[in-house]
């Protein structure tokens, strides 16, 4: 009996039962569909997120008051003079922004919400690489001469009016009318505030009208060329300065977010196929289950081809193949519907995600691993079986 009589064998044994066959490799095409997703997301979407971020340039450094939780009157900030000068002490800067950051209450018609605003200048939007989806944002002379205009982020202008078809609509934040020239495009944060659902106004409105010259925030853009780290160390060591040897401020770097997103992706992607790695396993031992049972069911026949000249090697290497051929299909079929999962969402999402080949092989692999492994203690029973008390088997 050679292998390929071995595997015709187990391919006529697996159809006689059909589903039986099916359940059990449900667990297998489970596993398989899990990791096979899993890796296919976590890679598609790693990369659409590091897309997002480096739009806005590797360049980007910014510096956050590392004081928030503290009372107001304890907490050290920035003035606008303090700021400017920071651009001629240290000539690794091409542009800065600073903003003003306070929570208000905003009104529209009759309904009233908390929202952030941002009072920041001209070059906010082109510092952060912020484009506006619908309208346009406030130019030099609309901060110059404190204009009532302000740039509302996507996901709360949405909220407020619906899908934008019209603006010149105006909000009311503290008391003050504001009319709304543009909708900022949709960004993917970095930083303690949410552009999405925040309103930008111009800083000398922030001054003036808001009563507010407290600045929290400053963007750095580094020029072409420039070291990022020396960079945040001489505005680390310009910030000590100023409050007098205190880490008031915390300085990151575009770099700096990009590699702990990439090491929280990691351990995310980790624990998921974890998780999907347990439905292997317990799909497995489902295998191994039934496959001791079809030993059980099939003593007679084990016997009677040992009669008829099989070897163990014939009879360990049938069902071994077996084996093999559950957890395999199943892990076709958990491929297969993984493809097919992830083009409908990419499709319908808008969002390329793909699985690589390395998905696909690990898939596969794991699928034979798995049933060779579980494979191997059934088809060893069914060898060792002596042929005179296999034929007396009822």
């Amino acid at each position: 009996m050679n292998l390929l009589d071995c595997t015709a064998s187990s391919f006529s044994s697996l159809i006689q039962h059909k589903l039986r066959s099916f359940l059990t490799m449900l667990g297998m095409i489970i596993g398989v569909f899990a990791i096979t997703t899993i890796l296919a997301i976590s890679k598609g979407g790693k990369e659409l997120i590091f897309k997002e971020f480096l739009s806005g340039g590797t360049n980007l450094v910014m510096a956050f008051n590392a004081q928030m939780e503290q009372r107001m009157d304890k907490i050290d900030y920035l003035t606008e003079d303090r700021v400017l000068t920071m651009k001629e002490a240290i000539p690794q800067i091409a542009d800065l922004s600073p903003l003003y950051f306070l929570m208000a209450s905003l009104k529209v018609k009759d309904r009233m919400k908390q929202i952030t605003v941002i009072g920041s200048p001209e070059n906010f939007f082109r510092v952060r690489s912020i484009k506006a989806s619908s309208g346009r944002t406030f130019t030099g002379n609309e901060v110059r001469y404190s204009e009532k205009v302000c740039v509302v982020g996507k996901e709360l202008f949405y909220d407020l009016f619906g899908k934008p078809k019209t603006l010149g609509q105006e909000i009311k934040i503290e008391g003050v009318y504001f009319r709304v020239i543009g909708v900022m495009d949709l960004k993917l944060e970095f930083g303690p505030m949410n552009i999405n659902t925040a309103i930008a106004i111009p800083s000398s409105c922030a001054q003036r009208l808001l009563g507010t010259r407290e600045i929290y925030t400053v963007q750095f853009l580094a020029k072409e060329g420039a070291s990022i780290p020396l960079l945040k160390k001489k505005i680390k060591n310009h910030l000590r300065q100023i409050f007098g040897g205190r880490d008031s401020f915390e300085v990151h770097s575009m770099d700096e977010l990009l590699s702990m997103l990439d090491k929280v992706m990691g351990v995310i992607s980790i624990v998921l196929g974890s998780i999907a790695g347990i439905s292997l396993l317990v799909g497995g031992i489902g295998i191994m289950n039934i496959m001791l049972v079809s030993v059980r069911e099939r003593t007679r026949e084990i016997g009677i081809r040992k009669a008829c000249g099989a070897t163990k090697g014939n009879i360990l290497l049938q069902f071994l193949i077996e084996s093999l051929v559950l957890c395999v299909s199943g892990g076709g079929i958990g491929v297969l519907a993984s493809v097919g999962l992830i083009l409908i969402i990419s499709k319908v999402m808008n969002v390329a995600f793909f699985i690589s080949s390395l998905a696909i092989i690990l898939g596969f692999s794991f699928s034979c691993v798995v049933g060779i492994f579980f494979g191997v203690y059934p088809a060893y029973l069914a060898a060792k079986l002596n042929p005179v008390e296999a034929l007396r088997y009822e």
